[in-house]
């Protein structure tokens, strides 16, 4: 044990012989009343502990609940607060901070706890005091000696290339190898304290062959690399053409909701690339950082140095800089040149690992429909931007639901006439 605990031990056992002096003294004033009646001991005693100067909180005091963090509004400023029911919830991004507390009523309702019932004896009063100081104090040298985690390493050891199972699994006997995965897809390093807390955001729809694949896959891979994280797949709801990047807004959104403080850092990615090298580091970037550089069926070659599109990773503030992806790619294509824009507006970079680190397998899948208006949008992006993502974004929430290895976020996104 340490100094510490000694000291938590001299402070338990100094505040018990106190509880024994007021004890006695208590005894004595029942058995000796009269005498201390006009005694200058029971003066002392009965003096008030609170007066009528002491401190109060001001009215305009107050505290605020400011989560989550919100982009700056810039376009319809009439668009209406977050509005749910228990069954379905219109979302707007212009969410309003909301006041918890008056701190006047709190200041008042404290003030009438100490002052009420000024008859009861001081030595009763000061009896439980005792008792509670001596439980906040034994309870306060215990939280003290317990060891803080350290923080996690920045690149953790043994990290190196890894082999990819593409084999259809079942999502029921992938759910079992991972126990130390908390409910939602959330992990926490065990024996550090993670330097990043990072959302990992995945649109989806029909792709239940890949679902148990990737989770198989991404798991024991983000766990090895000793961060926070969650996984959160965002479905599209309805017949309509595939939007990846409205998606990936929801995503932005809902997944904010589902932690205390918001996650820092987000990985856009789609369900159907694994990272093949653990050097690979899913962490929060100093700028925008494009991730699956290099893709097998690609012969592992980056196609064109402006792409940004597979598995890409930003901080929170570098996302609302940018006001997220663009709502308006319906089908496959441009939303990833588009972002490419608004971060180059922005005055940001590219990132990138080394081709021979940010290595990728893409499990197969039917390609897409093109969107035949994508160059239309792209060519228009630099001046839409700002009126056009984050700050515009509708939708639908039909559900949210915490599976072991996942968060399932299910939206119509749909444009409303």
């Amino acid at each position: 044990m340490g100094a510490g605990s000694g000291g938590g031990g001299r402070a338990a056992r100094a505040l018990r012989l106190l509880l024994l002096l007021v004890l006695a003294l208590a005894a004595v004033e029942y058995l000796f009343g009269s005498i201390l009646d006009a005694s200058p001991l029971r003066t002392y005693l009965y003096t008030p502990v609170y007066n009528t100067t002491q401190s109060t909180l001001k009215n305009g005091d107050r505290i605020f609940y400011s989560w989550p963090k919100r982009f700056p509004i810039s376009a319809p400023e009439k668009k209406n607060p977050l509005v749910a029911n228990s069954t379905h919830i219109k979302n707007v991004t212009n969410i309003k901070t909301t006041n918890l507390h008056n701190s006047t009523n709190f200041a008042n309702m404290t003030r009438q706890n100490i002052t009420e019932d000024t008859s009861t004896p001081l030595l009763i009063t000061k009896i439980m005091e005792g008792i509670k100081n001596l439980v906040t104090t034994e309870d306060f040298n215990n939280m003290m000696s317990e060891p803080t985690l350290p923080l996690c390493e920045e690149f953790p050891p043994d990290l190196g290339p890894i082999a990819v199972n593409k084999t259809e699994l079942e999502l029921d006997f992938v759910e079992k190898k991972y126990p130390m995965v908390h409910r939602g897809g959330r992990y926490s390093p065990p024996n550090c304290t993670a330097r990043h807390k990072v959302a990992i955001i995945v649109p989806y729809r029909d792709r239940q062959q890949h679902l148990a694949t990737f989770l198989n896959h991404m798991h024991p891979f983000l766990m090895k690399q000793q961060i926070e994280y969650g996984i959160f797949i965002i479905e599209q709801y309805g017949n309509s053409d595939f939007n990846r990047a409205k998606l990936m807004n929801v995503g932005f959104v809902e997944s904010q909701k589902q932690k205390a403080g918001g996650w820092e850092c987000f990985i856009f990615h789609d369900i159907d690339l694994l990272p093949l090298d653990e050097r690979n580091m899913y962490s929060c970037p100093r700028q925008p950082r494009h991730m699956s550089v290099s893709i097998d069926i690609l012969n592992f070659r980056l196609p064109y140095e402006e792409i940004f599109g597979g598995v890409s990773a930003m901080t929170a503030e570098q996302f609302i800089n940018v006001n997220g992806f663009s709502n308006k790619y319906w089908g496959w294509g441009g939303e990833d040149d588009d972002m490419f824009y608004r971060i180059k507006k922005m005055n940001y970079h590219i990132a990138r690992y080394k081709m021979s680190i940010a290595r990728y397998a893409m499990l197969y899948h039917k390609k897409s429909a093109p969107n035949p208006k994508r160059y239309q949008l792209l060519s228009q992006t630099s001046k839409t931007f700002p009126k056009d993502g984050l700050s515009t974004l509708e939708y639908d929430l039909i559900e949210v639901v915490q599976h072991h290895l996942y968060t399932h976020v299910l939206a119509n996104i749909d444009e409303h006439s």
